[in-house]
């Protein structure tokens, strides 16, 4: 079990930020699993374009399906949220790993529509539990920041994940398949970090107020009127002493919200 602390030890020797970083390039690295990769080699050994399509669509139709019961849970569980993006990182590498076990010709597809269904529940769990943590550590004053360097290195590790695993398939060609390593090394590099990363607030997490958060640089900042803006120590937030939890608003305060409803809808067109 991961304590609510991370040990002084892992902090000098990587930093909260870092750890963001490096977590979030593991995790791009991760990403939709290498779908194009894969509807290529499917293709390859013998499966029709049409059941391609299905297998590679299944993943993003089940993530749109569950992403928001993912983050629902995400956001009340008292599970610490690390957990739960370990074990979404573990089982969305395992679930597109299956590709290895797919026979020459076009059969198999059970197996591949079964593993994507369940990439995509994983995969859904992967940005809550990510924004939750960055919210939990580093507060709303800084939140932006960080999260955009989040979004960013998962871009650079998505990049990253195509470059390698093309080079992979092309020294090893053809036995391309074992392009799909870099999936499994991308998990365990986001297992790894992972555990660099602090809990913090776990009600700040939620969006609730919390009274301490890291700055950008890790320093300790407290978030009440009355204390001293920075603090020179390398503490990490730990959950806030409160006798009656703060309650969240209803669901439908936040749908009927005007804001909330231009940005849904903005969202929507976009897609």
């Amino acid at each position: 079990m991961m304590s609510s602390q991370t040990p002084l030890s892992n902090i000098r020797l990587l930093s909260p930020t870092v750890a963001f970083i490096l977590v979030s390039f593991s995790l791009g690295e991760l990403g939709d699993g290498l779908n194009i990769f894969q509807g290529i080699y499917l293709v390859g050994i013998g499966w029709n374009e049409g059941s391609v399509g299905t297998a590679l669509s299944l993943m993003g139709l089940t993530a749109l399906i569950v992403q928001t019961w993912a983050g629902d849970l995400v956001d009340k569980t008292t599970i610490d949220r690390r957990l739960f993006l370990t074990g979404a990182s573990l089982v969305t590498a395992l679930s597109a790993s299956t590709i290895f076990f797919v026979r020459e010709g076009n059969q198999d597809h059970g197996l591949i529509f079964v593993s994507k269904i369940v990439e995509g529940v994983a995969s859904s769990f992967i940005g809550p539990c990510l924004a939750a943590l960055t919210l939990a550590t580093f507060g709303p004053r800084h939140f932006d920041a960080v999260m955009a360097s989040n979004i960013l290195w998962g871009h650079i590790g998505s990049v990253a994940a195509a470059v390698l695993a093309g080079i992979v398939a092309f020294v090893l060609y053809p036995d391309i398949k074992f392009c799909f390593l870099v999936i499994s090394l991308a998990a365990l590099g986001a297992i790894f970090f992972v555990q660099y990363l602090p809990e913090g607030d776990p009600l700040m997490g939620r969006g609730f107020h919390g009274e301490r958060a890291l700055d950008e640089y890790g320093h300790v900042e407290m978030l009440t009127e009355n204390s001293e803006d920075y603090l020179e120590t390398p503490e990490i937030p730990t959950i806030a002493s409160q006798k009656d939890p703060p309650t969240a608003a209803k669901y439908w305060d936040v749908i009927s919200d005007e804001r909330s409803f231009i940005l849904c809808t903005t969202g929507f067109f976009f897609q």
